[in-house]
């Protein structure tokens, strides 16, 4: 079978998020036929912007398009459709050479993709650098360039573009209830306000939204910076901001800057949404984990 190669193809992987929940919550016939729909018209919005769908596989979709622009105007189609909760989308883009045979896609470039996506959470779009960097009007987009991202794979961090997402797209992150019973508490303090994570309240959103638990005003805060899990007795942190979150606990070896990462909390320490501790004195938010 020919392989088909093409010098500068941009790719666009995008994947359904909830549906584990929606068989859960609505049965496997109504969960798949939603999830069949809304992969039918993701099929169809790439058609209309002159895309090629490579792969529709489980709840995602692998497509090529011959611009970037082509790439973003589908993601954001992609992203504005009406979506039955707990369903929600994601979507990565980089551009490059590529290599067909078929229904597979090979190359560098189809990796890199892959991992835009696996970082942007829900909502999101997430392109590389290079990739914004193609864009015929890209101060249109407004996007947010994040530098030295770890991408799983390179042997370097990447700069990123994120398209942000508005206030009603938030992600807020649930963990599953957990059968294993460790009788440990979390608490974070920031100026009066003291919110304790453990057994009955899993989970701790911070940031500027009012819906957060912990309402940081700062302006190199993002809306829903980050979030405080609970997970089997352990605590971490999950940054999902612009400007990163740095952690430091009573080790002593310093601040640590989490970008789109998770990072287990230990001990005793304290948490700075955007900004070294260091010159953030007023906004720190100080925890304590304890039994």
């Amino acid at each position: 079978m020919s392989i088909e190669r093409q010098a500068n193809a941009a790719v666009l992987f995008a994947d359904i998020t909830g549906s584990s929940r929606l068989f859960v919550e609505r049965g496997d016939e109504q969960a798949r036929q939603l999830v069949a729909a809304t992969l039918a018209e993701w099929s169809r919005l790439v058609g209309v912007h002159a895309g090629h769908v490579v792969q529709l596989r489980g709840d995602g979709m692998l497509c090529t398009f011959a611009t970037v622009d082509a790439a973003l105007t589908t993601a954001v189609a992609l992203r504005e459709l009406p979506y039955q909760p707990p369903l929600a989308m994601h979507a990565g883009i980089h551009a490059g050479p590529v290599q067909q045979e078929a229904d597979q896609l090979y190359g560098d470039v189809v990796n890199i993709a892959s991992r835009m996506a696996d970082i942007a959470k829900r909502f999101e779009i997430v392109l590389t650098q290079s990739a914004s960097e193609q864009l015929s009007n890209a101060p249109r987009w407004q996007l947010r360039l994040i530098r030295k991202v770890p991408v799983k794979g390179q042997a370097a961090p990447m700069n990123i573009a994120l398209l942000p997402f508005d206030e009603e797209h938030g992600t807020e992150y649930r963990p599953p209830d957990q059968t294993k019973t460790v009788h440990t508490r979390l608490e974070l303090c920031y100026g009066a306000t003291v919110f304790v994570v453990d057994g009955s309240a899993t989970s701790c959103l911070i940031g500027r939204d009012p819906a957060c638990a912990i309402k940081v005003e700062h302006p190199l805060v993002s809306r829903r910076h980050a979030s405080v899990e609970r997970v089997s007795g352990k605590y971490f942190l999950h940054d999902h901001s612009t400007n990163g979150t740095y952690v430091e606990d009573d080790g002593g070896a310093g601040p640590v800057l989490v970008q789109r990462e998770v990072v287990q909390l230990k001990g005793r320490g304290v948490i700075s949404l955007g900004a070294d501790p260091t010159r953030n004195a007023d906004h720190l938010i100080r925890f304590a984990i304890g039994i």
